[in-house]
């Protein structure tokens, strides 16, 4: 990496959600463009699953579709805001087919982490909680959910093939943010990622008790579809700013 490079990287906690904000603003119209596909891509794979008069079924189906749309977005994000940083502006196409090269390892790397999510969701305090302990654990747990969160742009950024690529990605996402140095920044990007699930959260609740048909994908899709995007951008650049101030950033 050279000092131009890193020039680009803000030191400041502000400059950095600036550069996040405007990195995705630069392809807005690409992202937004793929969060609708993801919209209806999501909307069709449930309505197909919903013939199936099983709710698991139906819930399963509309969790993978996420996963493997979610994994492109947050590939192609990571992508366009790494090339930001570094000086670059590749055409969209040569960011999709970027994109597809990576896809696998981001979305092996996601599916890990989305299983400790659901591994360690009883104690994060949404939802139902069983007792007072898991309301005191949820600071540890959104921290690591945030350090967690960069794995996949790192994967996405990695030179590694998977899957060593998401073996790295998910021992630098914690090394890296789990560092003292590095706590306060993870709380902004632990704080932006508890946000959409807390909304989702409650919606769905307002949702389910006014018996709204389809609850469970209103509750959801849309947040998620809008929300992944920008929140890519988001952990790409302090994942970068991590690696910087640990100087362990290569070009």
């Amino acid at each position: 990496m050279t000092a131009a490079d890193g020039e680009r990287l803000p030191p400041s906690i502000g400059g950095l959600v600036d550069l996040a904000f405007s990195a995705y603003v630069q392809r807005a119209p690409l992202y937004l463009g793929l969060a609708a596909i993801v919209f209806a891509l999501c909307g069709a794979v449930y309505l197909a699953s919903s013939f199936s008069k099983s709710a698991d079924v139906t819930a399963l189906n509309l969790t993978l579709c996420q996963l493997f749309a979610d994994a492109f977005v947050i590939t192609i994000v990571a992508l366009g805001t790494g090339t930001r940083v570094a000086g670059e502006t590749p055409p969209a196409g040569a960011l999709a087919a970027g994109a597809l090269q990576r896809w696998m390892p981001v979305l092996g790397t996601l599916t890990v982490v989305q299983f400790v999510f659901q591994l360690t969701a009883g104690s994060s305090g949404l939802g139902a909680t069983g007792d007072w302990s898991d309301v005191l654990f949820a600071p540890a747990v959104w921290l690591l959910w945030g350090a967690l969160s960069l794995a996949a742009p790192l994967a996405a950024l990695a030179a590694e093939r998977a899957p060593r690529a998401m073996a790295l990605a998910l021992f630098r996402s914690l090394s890296l943010g789990l560092r003292v140095a590095n706590l306060p920044r993870l709380c902004v990007v632990a704080f932006a990622g508890v946000v959409p699930l807390l909304l989702e959260e409650v919606v769905g609740d307002l949702l389910f008790q006014r018996h709204v048909p389809h609850a469970i994908f209103w509750a959801n899709v849309p947040v998620d579809a809008l929300v992944v995007g920008p929140l890519a951008a988001l952990q790409t650049v302090f994942a970068l700013d991590f690696a910087r101030r640990a100087a362990a950033l290569k070009r």
